[in-house]
C-alpha cells in the first residue's frame, strides 16, 4: 500500500511535466507560423489584408502590420 501512495505523485508529476512540454512546442509552432506569414508579407508574396487576416490581427493599415512584423523581421528560424 505504501508503494502505491509513492507513485501516485510521481506519475502525476511525469504527466504535468508531458502537458507543459506540449503547450511550449505548440507556442514555439504558432510563433514560426506567424514569423512565415510576416516574412510573406515582406517578400510581396501575400498581400497586406491577407497577412493581416492569416495573422489575426485588428489592424488596418500597413504601417501597423510592419510594426508587428517587425519583431519577425531578425528572429531567427525556432525549428532546427
Amino acid at each position: 500500500m505504501k508503494r502505491g501512495i509513492f507513485y501516485i505523485p510521481l506519475i502525476i508529476f511525469i504527466w504535468g511535466c508531458s502537458k507543459t512540454s506540449m503547450t511550449d512546442s505548440i507556442s514555439i509552432s504558432e510563433t514560426q507560423r506567424q514569423r512565415e506569414v510576416c516574412l510573406d508579407w515582406y517578400g510581396y508574396r501575400i498581400d497586406t489584408k491577407k497577412a493581416i487576416s492569416d495573422l489575426n490581427l485588428k489592424v488596418e493599415t500597413e504601417s501597423e502590420l510592419m510594426a508587428y512584423c517587425d519583431f519577425f523581421k531578425n528572429v531567427a528560424d525556432t525549428k532546427k
